[in-house]
């Protein structure tokens, strides 16, 4: 499951970390956090002050929405637009699923060859996938 949650850009360092590019780098607070970026609010002075994004878990530095927040401008795939609406949430996590899919292919190679570990394989590594993306919704 994924929560909509956003997080202000102070705390982007705190909860993701950073690489040793200059000096020592940062831990992530929470290394096994799954997140994935949808949304971005810029201030008038044109400062980016917080993120809006999928999350497996609402940490301490995260804000649950259980609506869709206003003023974030759609970044996941800006040729879909900049609206974030229920809708793009959907279509999202229905892309993510698309494009981590093992091939037909591999299940209709499995299928002509009578290969049952083969297929069998094919259905492991779509469970994962659906377990990996799993479908949103506000109400849990």
């Amino acid at each position: 499951m994924f929560y909509l949650c956003s997080v202000e850009s102070k705390d982007l360092l705190t909860v993701f970390g950073s690489p040793a590019t200059i000096g020592q780098p940062i831990p992530a607070k929470y290394p096994n956090l799954q997140t994935i970026m949808l949304g971005q609010k810029q201030e008038p002075e044109g400062d980016i002050s917080s993120y809006l994004l999928f999350a497996d878990t609402v940490v301490d530095e995260f804000r649950q929405h259980q609506s869709i927040p206003e003023r974030y401008d759609f970044i996941f795939r800006q040729e879909w637009g900049l609206r974030i609406t229920e809708e793009i949430l959907h279509r999202v996590i229905e892309t993510l699923r698309k494009e981590s899919y093992p091939p037909m292919a591999d299940y209709l190679d499995a299928v002509v060859k009578d290969d049952e570990t083969q297929k069998q394989k094919y259905i492991a590594d779509c469970l994962a996938v659906k377990q990996k993306y799993p479908k949103f919704s506000f109400n849990g």
